[in-house]
């Protein structure tokens, strides 16, 4: 009994760790409002519930390999996000795919 409760609390935990894991896995667009993002994963299964991830621009995020070209990002592109090594709320790349 004890290692059916075990299993099942470590099953658990993996499923909520793996729905609010958001590393290079694509995301979508799901609200821009001026330099802040709001992204989900771009996968998602219906019986599910997504936290909203806010991604901060700054006039350093280069998208699509150039820099300057935040315009081009609108609600319902997929991407992919790289943050900086000192704070991972803030985009230094993206990517659309």
């Amino acid at each position: 009994m004890l290692r059916t409760l075990l299993l099942t609390t470590f099953s658990s935990c993996m499923m909520i760790l793996s729905a609010c894991t958001m590393g290079d896995e694509d995301s979508v667009i799901e609200d821009r409002q001026g330099d802040t993002l709001w992204i989900a994963p771009s996968h998602q299964d219906p019986e599910e519930q997504y936290v909203l991830r806010e991604v901060t621009l700054t006039s350093s995020t280069i998208v699509d390999g150039k820099p300057n070209h935040l315009d081009t990002l609108n609600v319902g592109d997929v991407i992919t996000i790289e943050y900086t090594e000192t704070d991972s709320s803030i985009a230094e790349s993206i990517t659309h795919e």
